[in-house]
């Protein structure tokens, strides 16, 4: 008799628990898609020094870029061979894009493209023409401008 009331309390117990582990299974992937979303709405940290390269039609074209980040804001400085340029864009979660007008010149260079830790890359185009590649890195070390003569 008392193994059968150990039995019965043990599947009253299990009966009990079902429903709670129902709600578990059901209410675990909500909370972490939620959590995620919330991950995903943090714009990344960029803010800094960055190396950028791209092809164009007389080669491989590298400049540093200065980023400075104001939440979802973009501002800094583009140096390349020609001088400084100024930096306006945005970035939300690892999405960015920016645009450069080229000092001097009538030309802007957009880009749009995806960050990836210490690393950007995507698509840009020279007033509004021609898509090309592009890429980055953080700046760690002496830049490629320096200890290069005028002439290249």
């Amino acid at each position: 008799m008392v193994c059968l009331h150990i039995r019965n309390t043990e599947a009253n117990v299990i009966k009990r628990l079902y429903p709670i582990a129902f709600i578990f299974l059901l209410a675990a992937p909500l909370l972490l898609a939620q959590d995620s979303q919330s991950n995903n709405s943090q714009p990344a940290n960029i803010g800094g020094d960055w190396q950028i390269s791209w092809q164009a039609r007389n080669g491989s074209q590298q400049a540093t870029m200065q980023i400075q980040q104001d939440g979802s804001k973009l501002s800094g400085t583009f140096q390349d061979e020609s001088g400084s340029s100024s930096v306006t864009g945005s970035i939300a979660g690892n999405n960015v894009s920016f645009s450069v007008q080229i000092q001097g010149r009538p030309m802007t260079l957009a880009f749009t493209g995806t960050i990836d830790g210490d690393k950007m890359s995507g698509t840009f185009s020279a007033s509004g023409r021609r898509w090309q590649s592009w890429g980055t890195r953080r700046w760690t070390g002496e830049s490629y401008l320096e200890g290069r003569s005028a002439t290249g």
